[in-house]
């Protein structure tokens, strides 16, 4: 089974936007467990042993600290099969941020919907780009995440918030220069921020653009909450597949059958995907957490 490289701080110690203590400070990692991103043994010089770690209470989400000087070691490492329980960013002051109850109220109009690869239509119209409407409630997984997306994100900001055809065409993956490109719209719009890694757990409200192979049985998806303990993911998505044939939650069922809000135990079903089991069936994926706020 993979492990997880966690980084164990004792006490908070300093940040830096790259392995070298004489630049670029970026604030302080308080005392705790981190995932690991990256190591550096005897780096720059052999005093000193760097580690990057996720840390999503800095602006940048992850940091270089030194972990070693010379016979004083600022951090433990070690593998564990858990990854650590990461900080979860509040939004509060981000402008771009949506609560997170505008997202579940707009559920309603996917209840009906079936899984279509070849054609798809949408609940509602969207700013700057011409989408076709239902009937037929048909749509799958990139018009899913658009619709529910776009339309909430410019209902809380109206004109401070910009959608068009470009934007369209990114979530479509119309162009084969970027492969993971509704992250990119996304991150790009100000809905998302780009995370730090492609394998890090993923944060609450999470959009993920996934592919079996290169590049080839791609798709995209919301990954709603992860849980430390079992690693199970939530996952949001218009499929055809894992109980579905429609929006629902993967291995839990579709709207139309389990409700809007998942069941409160989720990580408990034994249908349930892991992290792990996400990473090994999408190997190429990126993912962009959403500015989602009052979880």
């Amino acid at each position: 089974m993979d492990t997880y490289r966690v980084a164990r701080l004792p006490a908070r110690v300093r940040g830096f936007a790259l392995p070298d203590t004489s630049k670029s400070p970026e604030g302080y990692v308080e005392a705790g467990d981190y995932l690991v991103l990256e190591e550096k043994a005897r780096y720059p010089t052999p005093d000193t042993d760097y580690a990057r770690l996720v840390a999503p209470q800095l602006s940048g989400l992850d940091t270089w600290v030194c972990t070693r000087w010379r016979t004083q070691r600022y951090a433990t490492l070690v593998s564990q099969e858990r990854a650590p329980a990461m900080a979860r960013l509040s939004f509060a002051n981000e402008p771009l941020a949506i609560q997170e109850e505008r997202l579940f109220a707009l559920l309603w109009a996917f209840v009906d919907y079936r899984y279509d690869v070849s054609r798809a239509y949408y609940p509602w119209a969207l700013p700057g780009v011409r989408v076709p409407l239902a009937p037929p409630r048909l749509n799958n997984c990139c018009t899913f995440v658009e619709a529910l997306l776009v339309k909430a994100f410019s209902e809380a900001h109206g004109a401070a918030f910009s959608w068009d055809a470009r934007r369209h065409r990114q979530m479509m993956i119309a162009s084969t220069q970027d492969y993971f490109s509704p992250v990119t719209a996304a991150v790009e719009s100000g809905m998302a921020l780009r995370a730090p890694s492609a394998d890090v757990p993923p944060h609450p409200w999470t959009l993920i653009q996934g592919w079996r192979s290169q590049w080839d049985s791609g798709h995209t998806f919301l990954v709603l909450d992860h849980h430390p303990e079992t690693d199970k993911v939530l996952v949001l998505e218009s499929n055809a597949a894992y109980g579905l044939d429609g929006v629902g939650y993967r291995g839990l069922g579709n709207l139309r059958d389990v409700g809007l809000q998942p069941p409160a135990d989720w990580w408990l079903r034994s249908e349930v995907w892991t992290w792990r089991r996400i990473c090994s069936t999408y190997p190429f994926r990126w993912q962009g957490w959403l500015k989602v706020k009052a979880r």
